[in-house]
């Protein structure tokens, strides 16, 4: 039998890039179950400030959007703004002072780059 733990479903605000958010959400939706007529919902309540203000204007603008839609539409204004060629991103970026912030820095643009191939 499946053992299913008590988890917290997130908050997202805006002051973070929005791709942490939404992988936990799916990660909650994956193990949780949740119907996918019940993702938007769920997640739509759990902003808040600028976030919850954007998602009510979207509502009511074009009505409720699937999941995908959400995502999609989250990150194109949440996000920070990448420009199209990652790998010239990635080679562009500062150095900080210490090898922590170059790692998280460089972490944050591999996670909106996706799979980058030497082809």
């Amino acid at each position: 039998m499946a053992r299913y733990h008590k988890l917290s479903f997130p908050t997202y605000d805006t002051k973070d890039d929005p791709l942490g958010w939404l992988n936990r959400c799916d990660r909650f939706f994956h193990s949780q179950r949740t119907p996918e007529g019940d993702k938007v919902w769920l997640a739509s309540f759990h902003l808040t400030g600028t976030a919850q203000q954007w998602y009510y204007v979207l509502e009511r603008d074009v009505g409720e959007p699937a999941w995908e839609g959400i995502k999609r539409l989250c990150n194109q204004r949440f996000r920070t703004p990448l420009r199209t060629n990652h790998l010239a991103e990635l080679a562009r970026l500062p150095f900080p002072a210490t090898v922590v912030a170059y790692q998280e820095a460089y972490q944050a643009r591999m996670a909106h780059a996706g799979c980058l191939t030497p082809y």
